[in-house]
């Protein structure tokens, strides 16, 4: 028996290892799923947050009725913007890339486990 396996919830679904359904196999890919799941979401968060910087630094070009400070302060806000969707999507490439290299699914990683 494995100590992941002793992980169960009951509000997780038994495919994930829920109270009811949770085996030897589905216990040690509870808390993969889950881990997979947040690093999907921080790549969500992190392309949404950049894409508003984007949005807001659009926003500042527009109302800022040529004066020159306002609107270099605006040129950078997009600059840093655009760096920053190519950053988000450049590590949700290189992680994907590695995923598939090393061949296992970001969204339900098997987590090794300790037999007692």
């Amino acid at each position: 028996m494995s100590l992941l396996a002793q992980l169960r919830n009951p509000v997780l679904p038994p495919s994930i290892g829920g109270a009811k359904g949770a085996t030897e196999k589905t216990g040690g890919t509870a808390l993969g799923s889950i881990i997979g799941g947040i690093v999907g979401m921080l790549f969500i968060a992190g392309f949404l947050l950049a894409f508003l910087t984007l949005l807001m630094g659009a926003l500042n070009w527009i109302t800022a009725g040529g004066d020159k400070t306002k609107l270099e302060a605006a040129r950078n806000q997009i600059t840093n913007a655009i760096v920053g969707v190519i950053i988000v999507g450049a590590a949700y490439a290189i992680t994907s890339l590695l995923a598939n290299f090393f061949g296992f699914n970001l969204e339900s990683l098997p987590i090794p486990t300790v037999g007692q």
